[in-house]
């Protein structure tokens, strides 16, 4: 149960940020950057990861989920990565005929999820093998979070200023 509440809690908050980042995307006067920019990765040494924030102030990058790149947004707050239907779908993860029998509380009320295992996730050099994961329902949420489930599973994950070093 309290595992349910803390994955609610993180995907409200994720969720809250990503709708902010479009509000303000569609303000006059916003900064004309995409939502899709990326953090940047350095790599200093074998499974080390740095990013730097993006100008947001946010953790964005490109992971690898099983071999495929998907966007992700860096989510301390998140228990599991969760991705939208539609990287599901991209990832062979789910189909027209799944249930979303889990429940998940995010900004925009309660949604349905399906729960996954995810061979491997990785950032740069960093790699996490069977990854739990929940797969939102259609309409439920945009992009993906990179949450807990991969996050604490590292030997270090430290953040200093605008920087987030990841070590496995």
């Amino acid at each position: 149960m309290i595992k349910v509440v803390l994955l609610a809690a993180g995907l409200s908050v994720a969720a809250a940020w990503l709708a902010a980042d479009g509000i303000r995307a569609a303000l006059p006067g916003a900064p004309s950057a995409p939502l899709a920019a990326r953090a940047t990765l350095e790599e200093p040494r074998a499974g080390t990861a740095t990013l730097r924030a993006d100008a947001d102030g946010h953790f964005r990058v490109d992971a690898t989920v099983g071999g495929k790149r998907v966007p992700m947004l860096v989510d301390t707050g998140a228990t599991v990565v969760a991705l939208s239907h539609e990287i599901g779908e991209q990832l062979g993860l789910v189909s027209g005929l799944d249930r979303y029998d889990a429940r998940v509380s995010t900004a925009n009320g309660s949604v349905g999820a399906k729960r996954v295992v995810l061979r491997d996730v990785r950032v740069g050099s960093v790699k996490v093998d069977e990854v739990a994961a929940v797969v939102l329902a259609p309409g439920a949420m945009d992009g993906a979070l990179l949450g807990m489930s991969f996050l604490g599973r590292l030997r270090r994950l430290e953040t200093s200023r605008d920087r987030l070093t990841m070590e496995r």
